[in-house]
């Protein structure tokens, strides 16, 4: 059986509360770390309220600034903290997603989803 919805948005409401900031990477990122973070600032991160299955999504798009001129961006990743703070995991960009920063070292994310399931 598989968890119930429930559970789920239990579950996804703790992660939204712990994620308070998002970073980009400019590739893989680890498992424990948050390795090879870009040089632009991580930015708070406005969620959505979560949906009954317990996916969570950012409320506006993110804006960020300060990265490397036509440089990779990889990964989102998700912390604790403006700065320093706990690592929470990444998600990577893929699916054709613009994956460079444009000339003036800025890249916007418009969208961005976590998603809770069971299977």
């Amino acid at each position: 059986m598989a968890l119930l919805d429930n559970i789920l948005v239990i579950g996804a409401n703790s992660m939204r509360t712990a994620i308070t900031h998002i970073s980009l990477s400019t590739a893989d990122p680890g498992t424990t770390t948050g390795i090879n973070q870009a040089t632009s600032a991580r930015l708070p991160a406005g969620w959505a309220a979560t949906t009954a299955g317990g996916d969570f999504s950012i409320t506006s798009a993110l804006n960020f600034t300060g990265g490397a001129a036509n440089g990779p961006v990889t990964h989102v990743c998700f912390w604790s903290a403006a700065t320093a703070g706990t690592f929470y995991g990444s998600q990577a960009l893929t699916g054709g997603s613009d994956t460079t920063f444009n000339s003036a070292g800025e890249y916007t994310v418009t969208a961005l989803t976590v998603n809770g399931s069971s299977t």
